[in-house]
């Protein structure tokens, strides 16, 4: 098929049309005055001529055309075969309708998507192929031949052979095709299968359903966005916002250009936090994690406490970090920590409060278990463990600690009884008595009964019993002798006088004098009954001097002197000249003196020696002067010391009884003590204390006056 005729083509057909007229028109002028065969020739000749020219130049335009169209069919070709590979190779399905949407070209990429080779296609209607796409596809394709703008559309949905059964999802593309003569050549048709991406969008649809429903069941709110430059951008966070601080999530979001937050975002954060939140949140370096407890201002006032949890990314190209936080409400946390805190502070206080007042109850006490193991136990009794710890022990491993060491008996009648019980204990080693009183303590609510120790020392009070009792006695005793040796006293004095008359008269007789020296002998006897009589009724009275007791041992030693040489008795002293001053009536102690060594040189053998020491001691924390007499007797009988106090109480012939309950006056006067006991080497061994005065001559306290 020749092209058609060009427009310089039909210019040059006209030029030589028009140069054959204007050649005839001179050969006719010329041949006017010539005879007619001649023009006739002439004519001739001309339009031979003329026709062999036209019909050169007709046959040279034919070849240059014939040329011409040759190149434009191999162009045309060339850009069919361009055409046909770049449609193949595309992976986007390509179809060209013609008006009746007949099948004129497909590209291999549509034919694997319809699941049919492209000759299947070609041809046949559009519903023919693929009913069921055509179907879809025909009122697309006749909608795109009727407008000149393409048609697109995301709702094609079929089933094709390439996946039997399944659904998938294309994206159309149709666009009319007019020739070059304006007439409708048909319709061609791009389409893309999109069932992946459209799956990929109903499953992100159905995760950001349940991340929404899922951040809206939280109580925690999320936010994030751009940090660069210290500045947030991109700002969002979740509606559950609303629920913490009152504020929709709308009043944060959009205030400021390129998503910064609103500065409300910054406002709601407690002024006394806002320094240390943007130091944390705000500074956070990439990579890193950051936790942060703060307040935050609510839209009705109120002040909520909040925990930030926040985590930044790495550095992204421009130097940013993507920032995520999750803000938790701690307020009722932060509530029940203060509570929680006072509440310790509270029970500290209290606990604190108890155990000083535990520790100053001066009786000692004690909290046991049920099974006797020591719970807790204040400082007067920890001083009678000697200041050690005995917590966690059982009562029983307290041997020698009186007077816990004996309360044995009281816990094991509790643990029968669930009582209350009391037992006084005696500790024979420190002459200490105590009341010990136990209870059983068992709480409705409390598995873990509880058993209390108290103990009260109570030796001062027997003492003062005692003390009362033997001052009780001794008064009325007192009273009963100073009557007695009052009405003795002048019979004596009549008697002396008589057997002094008797001697001065008669006393030459020799048959007279056995009888006068009975007589005498007797008389002495009795004054010194009388005399002792005397001093045991005496009432208290004295010249009280502060001063060194040595002196008044020498002195009772050496009116002792004769008494031992006439027993053969050798009394040997030592007496430190250092010894601290004491209060005293020296004339009443000096009896107290000679009374002890005068009894100890008469309980002593002949040839024995009686010790008389006299030195400085420390006792029960405090300064003493102890002066002890060992004689080389044969000491007290066990079953006498209990009585050896007791008036007119006397194992030796000729002895009143009085001397030693004389003696423990006249120390109660003084405050201080006397004890009896055997030597182990044999012999009597009496000692007596009496307290010191401080250097700077206070006596301090009373001690008291005690009898072993």
């Amino acid at each position: 098929m020749l092209p058609s005729s060009s427009p310089s083509h039909l210019l040059r057909i006209l030029a030589v049309a028009a140069a054959c007229a204007v050649l005839m028109g001179l050969v006719a002028a010329w041949s006017e005055s010539q005879s007619a065969g001649v023009r006739i020739a002439l004519l001739a000749v001309s339009a031979f001529v003329l026709a062999a020219v036209g019909a050169g130049a007709a046959l040279r335009s034919r070849a240059r055309s014939e040329r011409e169209c040759a190149r434009l069919l191999d162009k045309a070709d060339d850009a069919r075969a361009l055409r046909d590979a770049v449609m193949d190779i595309t992976p986007v399905g390509f179809a060209f309708y013609d008006r009746d949407l007949r099948y004129v070209h497909v590209n291999a990429a549509l034919a694997a998507m319809n699941g049919l080779p492209a000759d299947a296609h070609l041809g046949r209607h559009v519903s023919e192929v693929l009913p069921a796409l055509g179907t879809a596809l025909a009122p697309r394709l006749a909608r795109a031949l009727e407008s000149d703008a393409p048609l697109q559309d995301l709702s094609l949905q079929v089933e094709t052979p390439a996946a039997p059964g399944e659904t998938r999802f294309w994206f159309g593309s149709y666009s009319r095709v007019r020739g070059s003569g304006g007439a409708v050549l048909g319709v061609i048709a791009s389409l893309s299968e999109v069932t992946e991406r459209m799956r990929a969008e109903a499953s992100l649809q159905e995760h950001e359903g349940r991340l929404d429903v899922l951040t809206r069941s939280l109580p925690d709110y999320l936010w994030g966005g751009k940090l660069r430059d210290g500045v947030l951008r991109d700002f969002y966070c979740t509606p559950v916002v609303e629920r913490t601080t009152g504020y929709p999530a709308s009043a944060f979001t959009g205030g400021g250009p390129e998503g910064t937050p609103s500065p409300l975002w910054a406002e709601m954060i407690h002024p006394e936090d806002r320094t240390r939140y943007r130091e944390c949140i705000e500074s956070l370096a990439p990579s890193t994690e950051v936790e942060i407890e703060h307040r935050i201002i609510c839209a009705d006032g109120r002040v909520r406490w909040v925990r930030s949890r926040a985590a930044a990314s790495g550095l992204d190209a421009r130097g940013g970090v993507h920032l995520g936080c999750v803000v938790t409400d701690v307020t009722d946390r932060r509530l029940a920590d203060d509570l929680r805190q006072r509440l310790n502070d509270s029970f500290r206080r209290s606990a604190t409060e108890w155990s000083r007042t535990f520790d100053a109850v001066s009786s000692p006490l004690l909290v046991l278990s049920a099974e006797g193991i020591i719970h807790r136990l204040n400082d007067a009794a920890r001083v009678l463990f000697r200041e050690a710890d005995p917590s966690g022990q059982p009562l029983s491993a307290t041997a020698g600690a009186p007077p816990w060491s004996s309360a044995g008996p009281l816990v094991e009648e509790l643990r029968a009884t669930h009582g209350r019980t009391s037992h006084e204990v005696h500790d024979t080693e420190s002459g200490r008595t105590w009341e010990v009183s136990a209870a059983w303590v068992d709480e409705k609510a409390s598995e873990d009964p509880r058993i209390i120790l108290v103990a009260t020392e109570v030796t001062r009070l027997l003492e003062l019993q005692a003390h009362v009792r033997r001052g009780e006695t001794m008064a009325a005793m007192g009273a009963i002798v100073a009557g007695v040796a009052h009405e003795v006293r002048n019979p004596l004095f009549s008697i002396s006088a008589v057997v002094d008359a008797v001697e001065a008269t008669y006393g030459a007789r020799p048959e007279l004098k056995p009888y006068l020296d009975v007589l005498r002998g007797e008389v002495r006897r009795l004054t010194h009954l009388t005399q002792e009589l005397f001093e045991y009724g005496r009432p208290t009275r004295g010249e009280w001097t502060d001063g060194a007791v040595g002196a008044v041992v020498s002195e009772a030693l050496s009116a002792c002197t004769l008494t031992g040489d006439k027993a053969a008795v050798r009394l040997e002293r030592e007496v430190s000249d250092a010894l601290p001053p004491v209060r005293m009536d020296a004339r009443r102690l000096f009896h107290v003196f000679r009374n002890v060594v005068e009894n100890a040189v008469q309980h002593s053998p002949q040839g024995t020696t009686v010790h008389v020491t006299a030195e400085a001691v420390e006792e029960a924390g405090r300064p003493w002067v102890r002066c002890t007499v060992h004689d080389g007797g044969p000491g007290f009988k066990s079953e006498d010391l209990p009585h050896v106090f007791e008036p007119f109480f006397s194992k030796r012939r000729g002895g009143t009884g009085l001397g030693l309950s004389i003696v423990q006056r006249i120390l109660e006067e003084h405050q201080g003590r006397i004890r009896l006991s055997n030597h182990p080497q044999g012999g009597a061994e009496v000692t007596i204390l009496l307290p010191a005065l401080s250097p700077a001559g206070s006596t301090g306290p009373t001690p008291q006056s005690q009898v072993s």
